[in-house]
């Protein structure tokens, strides 16, 4: 499965193969129930703006938290995609995510596939 679903660097979406894949993001907006804005991280440290990005489920996302999403590519050729679900990255209190280890997850899950 995790092979079937790889995590992407969101530099990566455009040129993606894979009808569904994985990204790590924080939510910054849901300007609307079925709209939402983002910031993933690059494999450089860059946090990089994704807009506009199609929701199917009928979800308030938490502003400012971290999700890892699953996500389906465009049919139509575009940058696009649709999120299909979303997992909250729970932290505890006084916790931070390191932009750092989603990087190092994003590009040893390339190497290693069956790391989910």
């Amino acid at each position: 499965m995790a092979s079937e679903t790889p995590r992407l660097d969101p530099t990566e979406i455009k040129d993606n193969s894979f009808p569904v894949f994985r990204l790590i993001g924080l939510v910054t907006s849901q300007p609307t129930e079925s709209a939402l804005t983002l910031k993933s991280p690059t494999k450089d440290g860059e946090m990089i703006s994704l807009t506009n990005i199609r929701v199917s489920m009928n979800k308030q996302f938490e502003v400012d938290a971290w999700y890892e999403f699953v996500c389906r590519s465009s049919d139509n050729g575009d940058i696009g995609f649709l999120i299909l679900d979303a997992v909250k990255c729970i932290l505890e209190e006084n916790e931070t995510i390191s932009i750092d280890g989603i990087v190092a997850l994003q590009q040893l899950s390339k190497k290693f596939p069956e790391i989910y």
